[in-house]
């Protein structure tokens, strides 16, 4: 039986503002600060967010993540290959990228993709939910955009494990704030970005999951067949 109890989060803000809004193309983009677009139902109805810079365009920022990827068959090389591919940008767009992956961990913040992190590692507390969501970033556009859509669209999958046997990847985040600074960015590049989903404010986005292996057995049905036996975690 898997293990379904997971830390209560501390309620959290959702942000939803899709990065694919922004401009089309950015070679070397002037940061100018811009409030996140409210979204009906958003933590930005509540409170007014934090001024923030302008996100890379998604196509611009998959790619990236995309390049990196293509060595993930070790998480440190895959952490050297964003390094290096980050290392080809300028300051300005370093920030640009942080704001769109912020943007599409924040959108990720749903209890359906929660529910999903339970069944296939076994137990997830609210941080693992936040590595699990930067796996999922880390994975690029055609496993984070169906993922969003149905969770359990994850069973087709065969990814191996991240760092720790688990879907999740926590150092991935880090890159940008490394790189960032080697190349003489004033700062924390994570100071451009909006306010990071889970500090404060409602909590995840969509229908609460039960604790229990019924209900998760009928909401991710094919998670539950490919997972129930052994989870990752």
């Amino acid at each position: 039986m898997l293990t379904t109890s997971i830390l209560k989060p501390a309620s959290r803000p959702v942000i939803s503002s899709a990065a694919s809004t922004a401009p089309q193309s950015l070679p070397n983009p002037p940061l100018r600060a811009q409030r996140a677009p409210a979204v009906a139902g958003s933590f930005s109805d509540l409170v007014e967010e934090p001024m923030t810079a302008t996100a890379m365009p998604a196509d611009q920022f998959w790619q990236t993540i995309e390049r990196a990827a293509r060595s993930d068959h070790d998480p440190d090389v895959h952490l050297d290959a964003l390094r290096s591919v980050l290392r080809e940008l300028s300051t300005e767009e370093i920030i640009s990228f942080e704001v769109a992956f912020r943007r599409y961990l924040n959108e990720a913040y749903t209890w359906d993709l929660w529910g999903a992190a339970i069944v296939i590692n076994g137990s997830c507390s609210d941080d693992g939910f936040e590595y699990f969501r930067r796996w999922l970033v880390s994975r690029g556009r055609d496993v984070y955009e169906p993922a969003l859509a149905d969770p359990d669209s994850l069973a087709r999958l065969e990814m191996r494990p991240g760092p720790y046997d688990v879907w999740e990847f926590e150092e991935i985040y880090y890159v940008a704030k490394e790189v960032f600074e080697e190349k003489g960015g004033e700062g924390d590049v994570r100071d451009y970005s909006e306010r990071e989903a889970g500090l404060g404010g409602p909590g995840p986005s969509g229908e609460p999951f039960e604790d229990d292996d019924h209900h998760l057995a009928r909401r991710y049905p094919n998670l539950w067949r490919r997972f129930r036996a052994e989870s990752l975690g």
